[in-house]
C-alpha cells in the first residue's frame, strides 16, 4: 500500500550515498582521509528505510488487518534484485579479466553470498580470517548492509502485525523498548568484537527501529514544526549533526556501532519527522539535484564498490584524483543507464507474471556461474597471462604463496592447522604430540603467524639440527592467561625441552616477563625469537610486486635486496631492543630473526633469495622459500646447539 511521496527523503538519500561514495574513495587528507566517518551514510540508509517500509506495512495491517506477504516480498524483490542481477552479471567478466586464481575463489564465494543475502556473515568471516585482502579490493564487500536489511525484513513484518493485533496501543513503547536492547547489544557486542558487532544484524536492528518509531508514532511531527522556531529548523540541526558525525567518527571507534551512532541516527529522525517548507536543509534535500541523485541511491551504492575495487586491483599505483573522477564519473553512468533500463521498468512496469520468469531464470544463473567461475583456470586468464613473463618462476599470487606457507605444517603428523588459528592453538596443538621419544631435544615454537614462518624455517631445515625436533603452538602477542594455560597443559609442552618464543612482538610488558618465568619455573628452557624485518608497501602490493608490475619485469637480485634494507619500517630496531632487554631481565638468550634476513653490514635485506625466489609475500611473513632460506641461515648461526651442548654434558 503505498504512502505519500516525499522529495526530501531522496535528498536524505542522496547525503548517504554521497558520503558513502567519498568515504570509499579513500582520498588523503593531513590526518587520514576526507570524511572518515562517511560509512555512517548506511546507518542513514537503515533509518530511512525502517522509516519508509514499517510506514507502508503498518498502513496495510491498519486498512486490512493483514499483511500481503506474498505482495510484500515481491515488492522488495522488484526493488532489490534486478540492479543487483545487473551489477553481478556485468562483474563478471571483468572479474575473469582482472582478478588472480585465489582472489577469483573469494569472488565466486562473494556472489553466492549477495545473492542469499548472508553476506554480513561472509564478510565478517572472510575479513575476520587472518592475513585477508583489503576489503577495498572486495567487489561485493558493499552488500552487507543489503543482507542485514532482508534478514531484518524477515522477521519485522511479522512482529509489527503481531504488535498491532495484540499491542496496538503500547506498540511505540514496545518498538523503543526493542531499539533500546538493541542498541545495548550493539554497545556490547562493539566493545566484545568490534569487527562482528559491525557486520551484526542484531546490531544495526536499532538503526531501522528508529526509522520504524517514527512511522508508528501518532504524533504530528510537521504540526509541532509549525509551532516551534526550534523544531522548524530541526532538520537543518539534525543534518549538521550527521555530517559532523562523518567529518570526525572513526570506523575503528569502540563505539560504532552504538553510542557514537546515535548523532546520525537522531539527525536522521529530525531530518525525516520535523521537515518542512521553510527549513533550509529540507528545501536542499527536496531540490532537484539531491532529488536526481536519491533516485539513483541505490543503483549508486550497488555500482560504486565494484568499480572502485576493480580498479584499485587493475592499477597498481595509489589511486589519484584522475582515478577518483573516472571512477565517480562510470558509477554516475552506469547508475543512470541501469536506473532507466532495468530498475525502473521491471520494478513498475513488467506485470507480475513474465517478472518471476525472468527472476527465476536470472536466478538460477546467478546461482550456477559461481560453480562455473571455481572451475576456471584463473592462471590462463588475462592477468595471470600478462604477469607469468613478468615473474618467471615465482608466484604472482600472494595469496597462494600465504596459503602455502600454512601448508607446511601439513606435513607433520596430527599437525594439520589454517590461517583462523594464527593467534591461538589448534585442535592439533592442543591435544597432539609432535615429538618422536628418541628426539635428543624438543623445540617448541610458540607465536602467531611469524611464530608459524619461524617454524617452517625450523622445520624445513631439520635435517641441519641434528637431533632436535620441532612443534609449533599458537599463541597470541599478549599471552592471554587462557592461552598460556592452554599452552601448559599441552602434551607438546610436557614433552619439551625449549619454548622458542616467535610472535610479532608489538611491545613488550610485564606479562611477557611473567610468563617467560613460569617456563623457567617448570624446568623449561627458554629463547626469544626478535622481530623479523618489516617493510614498507607503496599500494596494497608489497614492493617487489609493485617494483616489477611497474617495469614489467624482476629486479635484480642484489640490487634490489639492497633497496629493501632502506624501505624497512623504522620501528623494528626498537622493538628488538626492547626484546634484547627482556631477554637480559629474564637470563634467557636471545636470537636474532632479523638477522637472518638483513645484513646492516652490507645494507640489504633478502626479500629474493640468490636463486631470485621471493622471500615474503607482504610486509613481512615468510614464503615457502624464505623460510627454507631463512632456517638455513639460522642452522649456520648455531641455533639450539647450546641446549644440545647442556644436555650432552647433562648425560
Amino acid at each position: 500500500m503505498a504512502i505519500s511521496y516525499r522529495p526530501e527523503i531522496d535528498g536524505m538519500r542522496a547525503v548517504a550515498v554521497v558520503s558513502v561514495l567519498i568515504y570509499h574513495l579513500r582520498m588523503p587528507s593531513p590526518d587520514s582521509y576526507i570524511l572518515p566517518g562517511g560509512f555512517l551514510g548506511v546507518d542513514v540508509f537503515f533509518v530511512l528505510s525502517g522509516f519508509l517500509i514499517t510506514s507502508i506495512v503498518a498502513k496495510e495491517i491498519a486498512a486490512s488487518g493483514r499483511i500481503d506477504f506474498s505482495g510484500f516480498y515481491l515488492r522488495r524483490a522488484r526493488r532489490i534484485l534486478p540492479p543487483l542481477f545487473l551489477v553481478l552479471f556485468a562483474s563478471i567478466p571483468v572479474a575473469y579479466a582482472v582478478l588472480l586464481p585465489s582472489e577469483m575463489q573469494s569472488f565466486a564465494n562473494s556472489l553466492w553470498a549477495a545473492l542469499g543475502f548472508y553476506s554480513n556473515f561472509f564478510w565478517y568471516f572472510e575479513l575476520g580470517e587472518y592475513g585477508s585482502q583489503s576489503g577495498l579490493l572486495q567487489p561485493f564487500l558493499h552488500t552487507w548492509s543489503l543482507a542485514i536489511e532482508e534478514q531484518f525484513y524477515l522477521v519485522w513484518p511479522i512482529l509489527l502485525l503481531l504488535l498491532m493485533r495484540f499491542a496496538r496501543n503500547r506498540i511505540v513503547l514496545v518498538t523503543v523498548g526493542l531499539l533500546v536492547a538493541s542498541l545495548a547489544l550493539a554497545q556490547l557486542s562493539t566493545f566484545w568484537r568490534g569487527d562482528f558487532s559491525f557486520f551484526s544484524t542484531a546490531s544495526r536492528a536499532w538503526e531501522l527501529l528508529a526509522g520504524a518509531v517514527l512511522a508508528l508514532s501518532t504524533r504530528d511531527f510537521r504540526a509541532m514544526a509549525d509551532k516551534s522556531i526550534l523544531l522548524r529548523y530541526a532538520p537543518s540541526l539534525g543534518l549538521a549533526a550527521v555530517i559532523v558525525s562523518m567529518v570526525f567518527l572513526k570506523v575503528e571507534s569502540p563505539y560504532h556501532p552504538g553510542l557514537a551512532t546515535i548523532p546520525t541516527i537522531l539527525g536522521t529522525c529530525m531530518m525525516i519527522a520535523f521537515a518542512n517548507p521553510r527549513d533550509p536543509a529540507t528545501r536542499l534535500m527536496a531540490a532537484g539535484p539531491s532529488v536526481w541523485i536519491g533516485k539513483l541511491s541505490y543503483s549508486l551504492y550497488l555500482w560504486h564498490f565494484p568499480i572502485f575495487a576493480f580498479g584499485r586491483l587493475y592499477f597498481i599505483e595509489p589511486a589519484d584524483w584522475i582515478d577518483w573522477t573516472v571512477w565517480i564519473a562510470l558509477t554516475f553512468a552506469l547508475s543512470w543507464l541501469g536506473y532507466r533500463l532495468v530498475e525502473k521498468p521491471l520494478r513498475f512496469k513488467l506485470a507480475t507474471k513474465p517478472f518471476l520468469t525472468l527472476l527465476a531464470s536470472a536466478t538460477v544463473l546467478a546461482i550456477a556461474l559461481p560453480f562455473g567461475l571455481k572451475q576456471i583456470d584463473m592462471d590462463k586468464a588475462p592477468m595471470a597471462a600478462r604477469l607469468a613473463p613478468i615473474y618467471g618462476a615465482n608466484d604472482y599470487d600472494n595469496q597462494r604463496l600465504d596459503r602455502e606457507s600454512w601448508e607446511v605444517i601439513d606435513a607433520v603428523p596430527g599437525g594439520t592447522i589454517g590461517k583462523t588459528e594464527a593467534h591461538s592453538p589448534s585442535p592439533n596443538e592442543l591435544g597432539g604430540l609432535w615429538f618422536s621419544p628418541d628426539a635428543r631435544l624438543k623445540v617448541l615454537v610458540v607465536g602467531n603467524s611469524h611464530g608459524k614462518d619461524m617454524f617452517n624455517a625450523l622445520y624445513l631445515n631439520r635435517e641441519r639440527f641434528e637431533g632436535v625436533e620441532f612443534a609449533r603452538f599458537g599463541l597470541g602477542g599478549h599471552f592471554g592467561a587462557d592461552q598460556v594455560a592452554q599452552l601448559v597443559a599441552s602434551p607438546n609442552y610436557k614433552a619439551a625441552n625449549v619454548i622458542a618464543i616467535a610472535p610479532l612482538w608489538a611491545g613488550v610488558a610485564e606479562r611477557h616477563l611473567e610468563v617467560i618465568r613460569q617456563f623457567l619455573a617448570d624446568g623449561k628452557q627458554v629463547v626469544l625469537i626478535d622481530n623479523t624485518a618489516k617493510f614498507d608497501q607503496p599500494s596494497q602490493l608489497p614492493i617487489l610486486d609493485y617494483e616489477a608490475r611497474l617495469t614489467g619485469e624482476m629486479p635484480d637480485t642484489d640490487e634490489f635486496n639492497r633497496r629493501a634494507f632502506k624501505v624497512q619500517e623504522a620501528n623494528v630496531a626498537q622493538e628488538n631492543r626492547e626484546i634484547a632487554e627482556l631477554g637480559r631481565r629474564a637470563g634467557v638468550p636471545v636470537y636474532s630473526r632479523y638477522r637472518l634476513v638483513c645484513d646492516d653490514a652490507l645494507g640489504s635485506c633478502s626479500q629474493l633469495t640468490p636463486a631470485g625466489k621471493k622471500t615474503v609475500y607482504d610486509y613481512g611473513h615468510w614464503t615457502v622459500d624464505g623460510a627454507r632460506l631463512f632456517g638455513e641461515r639460522a642452522a649456520d648461526a648455531g641455533w639450539f646447539s647450546e641446549f644440545l651442548s647442556a644436555g650432552d654434558s647433562a648425560d
